[in-house]
């Protein structure tokens, strides 16, 4: 089980190496997912560019995709462009976990899960208004919140589409995370250019996650008025993990981007490959120090992942 989560984080590196405590983030949530049934062809709502899940399934980029090629540094969010041009090479093997339809609700991750090709179909869509048909699902992964209006809606939505007797699988953060916002805490004590660039860093994050915050029995009120029956769940992310993660390298994010822009990509290939083996080994540390963060701990973690059952 460590072997395999070490490969992943390897992997998550490869494709997050400018913001590398997002490896041990995504790690650590995919070990978390992972202790939940999976089969093969669900549904997954919220994939955002796919990468996540692809890499939690086995999935791996080849070193020369970069997906800092694919940023536009003069856009609020860096990360909405579409680079016709981005090589995207990766391996997977066909018997391995994959949905059957990924959703987003917006347009360049939608155009990323079709680059990448780990879904079957990808759908453009709200997630408060899913054109799938009702009690024709048996599985559904609940990811990302990135343009969700509401959650207590989208579950909902989600639910009417799945079969009795079908699962969701939901990721979802609770209260806890709301002050461990670093950037945000930040802002809130400063002023005028320090205040705008704290704000800048977090870009909406905070606002946009803590609204889908709730705790543990408020999670579980919104999922039984759902229709929805909890079968299992587990807790985790430790706070200090979460605030690594909410600051690391982006006060200097775009400095790097630039950086690394002056090489040509073979270049600019080894050299990602140096700072990988450079940072890999204190990511493990890193990794190793949280991923037992145990469920005894409810009230102090971040993270909590349900496996329901609609009754």
């Amino acid at each position: 089980m460590l072997i395999k989560s070490l490969i992943r984080l390897w992997n998550y590196l490869n494709i997050y190496y400018l913001k590398p405590f997002d490896a041990v983030n995504d790690t650590i949530t995919s070990d978390l997912l992972l202790k939940l049934n999976w089969q093969n062809n669900y549904i997954e709502i919220g994939s955002g560019d796919g990468a996540f899940s692809f890499i939690m399934h086995g999935g791996s980029f080849s070193l020369y995709y970069d997906r800092y090629l694919n940023v536009n540094l003069n856009k609020k969010d860096i990360f909405n462009s579409n680079n016709k041009n981005l090589v995207i090479k990766k391996k997977y093997k066909k018997e391995k976990i994959f949905p059957s339809i990924s959703i987003d609700a917006k347009k360049f991750h939608v155009d990323l899960v079709k680059k990448i090709g780990f879904s079957k179909k990808t759908i453009l869509s709200k997630y408060e208004n899913l054109p799938i048909k009702s009690r024709t699902q048996n599985l559904i992964f609940f990811y990302t919140p990135h343009g969700l209006k509401s959650h207590s809606k989208s579950i909902k939505e989600a639910s009417r589409i799945l079969k009795t007797g079908g699962r969701i699988l939901i990721l979802v953060y609770l209260k806890n995370v709301e002050k461990y916002f670093i950037c945000n805490n930040l802002k809130k004590i400063s002023s005028g250019f320090l205040n705008k660039y704290f704000s800048n860093l977090d870009n909406g994050r905070f606002k946009e996650i803590t609204k889908m915050s709730d705790s543990l029995n408020g999670w579980k009120k919104k999922l039984s008025e759902s229709n929805l029956r909890i079968s299992k769940f587990y807790t985790g992310l430790h706070p200090i993990a979460w605030m690594i993660y909410d600051i690391q390298t982006r006060p200097i994010l775009k400095i790097l981007i630039r950086l690394f822009n002056f090489f040509p990509i073979f270049l600019r290939t080894m050299f990602k490959i140096m700072w990988m083996i450079i940072l890999y080994p204190i990511l493990i540390i890193t990794y190793i120090l949280f991923r037992n963060y145990s469920t005894d701990f409810k009230n102090k973690n971040c993270y909590i992942v349900f496996e329901t059952v609609k009754k």
